[in-house]
């Protein structure tokens, strides 16, 4: 007999038994489901109680074969409070595949799982809410479990955590309210913004819950700053103890609070207080907190009360130093009653409560601040609480100023920036220091004559309301050093002299004010009046025409004028008040030689003093009525030669000259054959001739055009700092050697180079928009980003509404603003009586091209 083929018998039977399996793993799941079983011991979750996830799987249906994974089969993903996958659970997991029997009814235990509350890379997560997901790695089976993490946190050692404890008066032994303070007792700001999230810890007799975040909601703390960061309210009805501490337990205070508060029978029952106006919006000076107490009751049946006196519901409210300002107790007279309600389960029972119009006992209007609302059932042992905020700015006659020593120490960094070091203190008992404004100091320049030339606010970037610690033991407060810069944009802030300098505290309870004498410039000395001898050799004056351009320097911004290749370094105006060089401004200037300013020192070009502007034309001007302003007719009947026949000639020419400018200035189509005629009329556009610098300047409009193609005039005089008349020569050339050519759009004119895809016949949507890209997160950017919402709302915002909606000064405002314009981003047009400002072709381009612009 032959063999047996036993071999191919056995391959034939692994390979149906394979099929089998692979039929049993993708079988569907039928009524298979997950559970999870949770265990955490706290309302949060942290490393000494991590949370533990024990998965089960139930099979509610007939007898199933599921596919699972051996190696992992459940895995955790994490999801932050936005969404965002922050642990995926399937990195590191092999991918391996077997069969698993469940029968009917029959449930499946698994290994539990631990969330070790670390991201991806090994680090802590940072404290807050989260999602976990446990997802079984085969069937798509997950369960989701919410949240929240506390991380340990590390607290700065320049702060300090405070709790003071209050009850509504020394006699009642009603509920405690505790108030959490963190304090900056040092002379440096510490920044918040930097430091892990995270929420206070409370636990009330055993009883653990979540506070407010840890260090507040501002970015910094200013130096002495105490701010209220969280309260605690402690209604129970006997000794206990209240624990308040950070994630970690790097700060802990405990306080034994002992309370005899008496009542009745307990209530099931949710005391709910509802304020008029929402915790995110400050109240002001004018407004009124009104109320309204609820009583939700919580049973399914309903419930009796017994109140046994008139005084049912009261309402005390205490400011951020702990200090009781209204009490709804005060002169009322509580009548003993025998009043039964009836609580339903569906209906709520309201209490009301007095309005409180931020007065406080005294008839006094309240400091700005954070006050603690407290309502309560004090026969029932309730109490609820809630913060609001109070803002005011203006000065609060009825209180009586606490008088602070102030210092100053000026001393001149270099010739142009003083650096103050202000410091306030005390005497007698430490004392709270309410700011009024989110600034600092008032600044204020007087003359010999007290009259207030210059004035300003310095060390900004606060809020208005928080308050200042002044130890009365131990060294003065010092805040940080406040630098003043007499030369901004190249120009002096006051006039050369002798002055007064007022720093003041910008305080509403509280006064310090220094004043020191100052020169400006550092070496000023102040001359007599004795006439200068006739005899004296001044140096002789002598015209300039062109355009100042600011050049950064180590100590400044130096001005410069090109005038027919020369360069000329302007020293100072100071006959002149209150002009200021500007590269926006083309004109004819009367000077003489003198010697450089500190800021142009570097450069050995001649320096000059500018002594009268005879004539400027402002290149970003607009025009503000539609109709010529018509000077004055005036006949000269004969030829004179004599002065007031030549003065009359002089003011009837620049009138009409002034008139043409004007428009012309205001339209590019028309400041290009304007300019080389004005260069021709002074003499200026015949005598050019040809040089190499000629040659490699027009080179360079190529290069500037050819990268940007489709740049308008203005734009090219700032990217290549080139003047008027320089600018339109070249041009002139280019387009009459027909290498670049032009195209009107509306007031602007764009050059673009003269090629086979671009040229006069190309269609204007092919045309292409020179790529621009400002900051996004700048004030620029911002500017941009307010301006395209404005635009699409058909709404064109002024200088002032972009300033106050920016919270920067409008000079600031107006800088960028022109900034922008010379880059062709943004128009003003005259609306009314007002310039308003709206977006360019290319904003509107760059904006809706830009990635960074797309984000949210």
């Amino acid at each position: 007999m032959g063999e047996k083929p036993v071999g191919r018998t056995v391959v034939v039977m692994g390979l149906l038994m394979a099929t089998l399996l692979a039929g049993f793993a993708s079988a569907d799941t039928g009524e298979v489901r997950l559970v999870v079983s949770v265990d955490a011991a706290e309302p949060w979750v942290d490393v000494a109680n991590p949370l533990v996830l024990t998965p089960s799987l139930v099979n509610d249906g007939e007898a199933v074969t599921l596919a699972v994974n051996p190696a992992c089969p459940f895995v955790l993903n994490v999801y932050n409070e936005s969404g965002a996958l922050v642990v995926d659970g399937d990195d590191g997991c092999p991918d391996r595949s077997q069969g698993l029997d469940m029968f009917a009814g029959e449930q499946l235990g698994f290994d539990p799982l631990t969330w070790d509350m670390k991201a991806a890379d090994g680090s802590w997560l940072e404290g807050g809410a989260y999602t976990v997901e446990v997802a079984h790695t085969t069937t798509g089976l997950t369960s989701t479990h919410s949240v929240v993490l506390q991380t340990p946190v590390t607290v700065p050692e320049s702060l300090a955590f405070e709790v003071s404890w209050q009850q509504r008066n020394t006699e009642d032994d009603g509920v405690w309210l505790g108030l959490v303070s963190l304090h900056n007792p040092t002379s440096e700001p510490v920044m918040l913004n930097g430091l892990a999230a995270c929420r206070l810890e409370h636990r009330i007799d055993g009883v653990d819950t979540l506070g407010a975040p840890c260090f507040g909601d501002v970015d910094a703390l200013m130096p002495g700053e105490v701010m209220l960061v969280d309260h605690v309210l402690v209604p129970n009805t006997n000794t206990l103890n209240a624990t308040v501490s950070t994630p970690g337990a790097e700060f802990v205070h405990v306080r034994a609070l002992e309370s005899a508060y008496s009542s009745t029978s307990p209530v099931e029952a949710d005391l709910v207080l509802t304020l008029n106006a929402d915790e995110a919006r400050p109240y002001s000076q004018g407004d009124a907190l009104v109320t309204d107490l609820a009583l939700h009751g919580l049973g399914q049946a309903d419930q009796s009360l017994t109140f046994t006196s008139s005084c049912r519901a009261e309402m005390w409210v205490v400011n951020d130093l702990g200090d009781v300002v209204f009490d709804s107790r005060l002169g009322k007279n509580c009548q003993s009653i025998d009043l039964e309600m009836t609580l339903s389960s569906s209906t709520p029972l309201s209490f009301g409560l007095p309005q409180w119009n931020f007065f406080d006992d005294d008839g006094c209007r309240v400091h700005p601040g954070v006050y603690t609302v407290v309502a309560e059932l004090p026969q029932y042992a309730m109490a609820v609480s809630r913060s609001v905020e109070y803002r005011d700015a203006d000065p609060n006659n009825c209180l009586t100023p606490h008088a602070l020593e102030g210092e100053a120490s000026p001393s001149w960094l270099d010739e142009q920036t003083l650096q103050l070091d202000t410091s306030i203190a005390t005497v007698g008992q430490d004392h709270y220091v309410r700011m009024s404004q989110p600034c600092t100091y008032g600044v204020n320049f007087l003359t010999s004559d007290d009259v207030s030339i210059h004035r300003f606010q310095a060390l900004c970037g606060d809020y208005d309301g928080r308050k200042v610690l002044v130890p009365a033991q131990g060294d003065a407060l010092h805040f940080p050093p406040l630098e003043i810069a007499f030369l901004q944009q190249g120009v002096a802030i006051v006039p050369d002299g002798l002055y007064t300098v007022e720093i003041t505290l910008l305080s509403s309870s509280s006064t310090a004010t220094v004043t020191f004498p100052l020169a400006w410039p550092p070496d000023f000395i102040e001359e007599d009046d004795t006439p200068i001898p006739a005899e004296d050799n001044t140096a002789p004056l002598y015209e300039l025409t062109g355009t100042w351009t600011g050049l950064l320097t180590e100590s400044g911004t130096c001005y410069v004028l090109d005038m027919d290749g020369t360069m000329y370094l302007l020293s100072n105006a100071r006959t002149l008040g209150s002009w200021a060089p500007s590269n926006t401004v083309e004109g004819i200037y009367t000077v003489r030689d003198t010697s450089p300013s500190p800021t142009c020192a570097a450069f050995s070009a001649p320096s000059v003093e500018v002594t009268e502007v005879v004539m400027e034309l402002d290149l970003a001007q607009e025009t503000t009525s539609s109709e010529p302003v018509v000077a004055e007719d005036t006949f000269v009947a004969e030829t004179d030669s004599s002065p007031a026949v030549t003065l009359v000639t002089v003011v009837v020419t620049t009138s009409v000259l002034s008139l043409l400018a004007v428009v012309v200035a205001t339209n590019e189509g028309l400041r290009l054959p304007a300019t080389m005629a004005g260069l021709w009329f002074i003499g200026l556009l015949g005598k050019t001739h040809e040089t190499t610098d000629g040659r490699y300047q027009r080179g360079r409009l190529m290069g500037y055009l050819t990268a940007n193609p489709g740049c308008h005039f203005r734009a090219l005089m700032s990217a290549l700092d080139m003047s008027n008349g320089q600018i339109t020569h070249h041009l002139r050339i280019l387009e009459a050697e027909e290498h670049v050519w032009r195209k009107g759009d509306g007031r602007l004119v764009r050059y673009y180079p003269l090629t086979n895809q671009l040229n006069p016949a190309t269609a204007e949507e092919d045309l292409p928009v020179p790529p621009l890209s400002p900051d996004p997160n700048s004030l620029q950017g911002k500017i941009l980003s307010l301006l395209d919402q404005d635009g699409d709302l058909g709404q064109f915002p002024t200088q002032a509404e972009l300033a106050k909606r920016l919270e920067k000064s409008q000079q600031l405002i107006s800088h960028h603003l022109r900034t922008l314009q010379k880059f062709g981003l943004v128009e003003r047009r005259k609306m009314g009586l007002m310039n308003r400002y709206k977006l360019t072709r290319e904003a509107i381009f760059l904006l809706e091209t830009s990635e960074d612009f797309g984000q949210p």
